[in-house]
Protein backbone atom coordinates (compact mmCIF):
# COMPACT_ATOMS: atom_id res chain seq x y z
CA UNK A 1 0.00 0.00 0.00
CA UNK A 2 1.12 3.41 -0.84
CA UNK A 3 0.49 6.45 1.52
CA UNK A 4 -0.01 9.98 -0.62
CA UNK A 5 0.97 12.96 1.44
CA UNK A 6 -1.27 16.12 0.06
CA UNK A 7 0.59 19.52 1.55
CA UNK A 8 -1.37 22.63 0.44
CA UNK A 9 0.02 26.10 1.60
CA UNK A 10 -1.75 29.40 0.83
CA UNK A 11 -0.83 31.51 -1.67
CA UNK A 12 0.90 34.64 -0.45
CA UNK A 13 0.94 36.67 -4.17
CA UNK A 14 0.77 40.39 -3.39
CA UNK A 15 -2.82 41.99 -3.84
CA UNK A 16 -2.34 45.01 -6.94
CA UNK A 17 -4.21 47.94 -6.49
CA UNK A 18 -6.56 49.20 -9.56
CA UNK A 19 -6.23 52.71 -9.50
CA UNK A 20 -9.51 54.69 -12.35
CA UNK A 21 -8.89 58.62 -11.54
CA UNK A 22 -10.67 60.81 -14.01
CA UNK A 23 -11.05 64.38 -14.21
CA UNK A 24 -14.16 66.66 -15.62
CA UNK A 25 -14.38 70.54 -15.99
CA UNK A 26 -18.15 71.24 -13.98
CA UNK A 27 -20.08 73.69 -14.82
CA UNK A 28 -20.53 74.44 -10.92
CA UNK A 29 -18.82 76.20 -7.93
CA UNK A 30 -16.54 73.82 -5.69
CA UNK A 31 -18.94 74.56 -2.89
CA UNK A 32 -22.07 73.03 -4.90
CA UNK A 33 -20.10 70.43 -6.49
CA UNK A 34 -18.96 68.98 -2.78
CA UNK A 35 -22.19 69.26 -1.20
CA UNK A 36 -23.86 67.17 -4.05
CA UNK A 37 -21.15 64.15 -4.04
CA UNK A 38 -20.62 64.14 -0.57
CA UNK A 39 -23.97 62.82 0.11
CA UNK A 40 -24.36 59.18 -0.91
CA UNK A 41 -28.12 59.15 -1.05
CA UNK A 42 -27.83 61.25 -4.08
CA UNK A 43 -24.88 58.59 -5.52
CA UNK A 44 -28.18 56.43 -7.33
CA UNK A 45 -28.69 59.74 -9.49
CA UNK A 46 -25.48 59.96 -11.12
CA UNK A 47 -23.36 56.95 -10.53
CA UNK A 48 -25.36 53.36 -12.23
CA UNK A 49 -23.31 51.16 -9.68
CA UNK A 50 -24.81 52.79 -6.62
CA UNK A 51 -28.37 50.43 -5.64
CA UNK A 52 -28.81 52.83 -2.04
CA UNK A 53 -27.64 53.86 0.82
CA UNK A 54 -28.35 53.55 4.92
CA UNK A 55 -27.62 57.46 5.43
CA UNK A 56 -29.98 60.48 4.80
CA UNK A 57 -29.78 63.30 2.52
CA UNK A 58 -26.50 65.20 3.98
CA UNK A 59 -23.42 66.08 3.33
CA UNK A 60 -20.77 63.28 5.36
CA UNK A 61 -18.24 64.38 7.02
CA UNK A 62 -14.74 62.93 8.59
CA UNK A 63 -15.58 59.98 11.30
CA UNK A 64 -19.23 59.26 9.29
CA UNK A 65 -19.82 55.55 8.77
CA UNK A 66 -22.51 54.21 6.45
CA UNK A 67 -23.24 51.51 4.03
CA UNK A 68 -23.73 50.88 0.40
CA UNK A 69 -25.57 48.17 -1.91
CA UNK A 70 -23.75 48.54 -5.58
CA UNK A 71 -24.14 45.95 -8.53
CA UNK A 72 -20.65 46.71 -10.56
CA UNK A 73 -19.48 44.41 -12.97
CA UNK A 74 -22.53 42.90 -13.16
CA UNK A 75 -21.64 41.59 -9.12
CA UNK A 76 -23.60 42.91 -6.38
CA UNK A 77 -21.70 43.59 -3.72
CA UNK A 78 -22.39 45.27 0.50
CA UNK A 79 -19.62 47.95 1.15
CA UNK A 80 -19.29 49.43 4.76
CA UNK A 81 -17.80 52.96 4.33
CA UNK A 82 -15.41 55.70 6.50
CA UNK A 83 -14.85 58.71 5.73
CA UNK A 84 -11.65 59.51 6.61
CA UNK A 85 -11.35 63.13 5.04
CA UNK A 86 -13.86 66.04 4.47
CA UNK A 87 -12.57 69.71 3.52
CA UNK A 88 -15.74 71.71 2.08
CA UNK A 89 -15.17 72.80 -1.06
CA UNK A 90 -11.79 71.05 -1.64
CA UNK A 91 -11.32 67.25 -0.86
CA UNK A 92 -13.83 64.32 0.07
CA UNK A 93 -11.94 60.71 0.63
CA UNK A 94 -13.49 57.98 2.20
CA UNK A 95 -12.45 54.06 2.65
CA UNK A 96 -14.77 50.66 2.57
CA UNK A 97 -14.41 47.06 3.40
CA UNK A 98 -16.61 44.01 2.01
CA UNK A 99 -16.74 40.78 3.72
CA UNK A 100 -14.50 38.96 1.41
CA UNK A 101 -11.71 41.36 2.31
CA UNK A 102 -12.08 43.12 -0.99
CA UNK A 103 -11.36 47.65 -0.32
CA UNK A 104 -12.25 50.79 -1.92
CA UNK A 105 -11.17 53.93 -1.99
CA UNK A 106 -12.70 56.83 -3.19
CA UNK A 107 -11.61 60.04 -3.34
CA UNK A 108 -13.18 63.67 -4.60
CA UNK A 109 -11.13 66.96 -5.52
CA UNK A 110 -12.45 70.01 -6.34
CA UNK A 111 -10.60 73.38 -7.15
CA UNK A 112 -12.47 76.46 -8.61
CA UNK A 113 -11.42 76.72 -12.34
CA UNK A 114 -12.92 79.48 -14.34
CA UNK A 115 -16.76 80.13 -13.71
CA UNK A 116 -16.82 76.48 -12.77
CA UNK A 117 -14.89 73.42 -10.81
CA UNK A 118 -12.29 70.72 -12.22
CA UNK A 119 -13.42 67.74 -10.41
CA UNK A 120 -11.30 64.87 -9.86
CA UNK A 121 -12.63 61.31 -8.67
CA UNK A 122 -10.29 58.45 -8.04
CA UNK A 123 -11.15 54.86 -7.31
CA UNK A 124 -8.61 52.97 -5.77
CA UNK A 125 -9.57 48.89 -5.17
CA UNK A 126 -8.09 45.63 -4.43
CA UNK A 127 -9.67 42.80 -4.49
CA UNK A 128 -8.66 39.53 -2.03
CA UNK A 129 -10.65 36.47 -3.83
CA UNK A 130 -7.63 34.94 -6.30
CA UNK A 131 -10.64 33.97 -8.57
CA UNK A 132 -11.84 37.85 -8.50
CA UNK A 133 -8.70 39.15 -8.83
CA UNK A 134 -7.66 37.00 -12.32
CA UNK A 135 -11.37 38.70 -13.27
CA UNK A 136 -10.01 41.78 -12.74
CA UNK A 137 -6.92 41.59 -14.54
CA UNK A 138 -8.71 39.91 -17.54
CA UNK A 139 -12.03 42.35 -17.91
CA UNK A 140 -13.41 43.38 -14.67
CA UNK A 141 -11.36 46.66 -14.52
CA UNK A 142 -12.90 47.71 -18.10
CA UNK A 143 -16.57 47.47 -16.87
CA UNK A 144 -15.42 49.46 -13.69
CA UNK A 145 -13.63 51.90 -15.52
CA UNK A 146 -16.70 52.13 -18.56
CA UNK A 147 -19.30 52.77 -15.50
CA UNK A 148 -16.67 55.11 -13.80
CA UNK A 149 -16.72 57.43 -17.06
CA UNK A 150 -20.15 57.06 -17.37
CA UNK A 151 -20.75 58.57 -13.73
CA UNK A 152 -18.34 61.39 -14.44
CA UNK A 153 -20.81 62.49 -17.58
CA UNK A 154 -23.94 61.78 -15.72
CA UNK A 155 -22.58 63.80 -12.98
CA UNK A 156 -20.90 66.72 -15.09
CA UNK A 157 -24.90 66.69 -16.87
CA UNK A 158 -26.67 66.65 -13.26
CA UNK A 159 -24.96 69.54 -11.80
CA UNK A 160 -24.98 71.79 -15.32
CA UNK A 161 -29.25 71.70 -14.50
CA UNK A 162 -28.07 73.09 -11.15
CA UNK A 163 -29.13 77.13 -10.59
CA UNK A 164 -25.28 78.96 -10.36
CA UNK A 165 -24.39 79.76 -6.99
Amino acid sequence: MHCITLCLFPITEPVQMTVISLTADITASPAQVYDYVTRPLRWKEWHPASQGVDVGDESLVAGRRFEEDVLSAGRPRHLTWLVEESRPGERWRASAYMADGSTVRLSYEMVANGNGTRFTRTLEYTLRPMLLRWANDLFLWRRIQAESEAALANLCAKLASLPAA
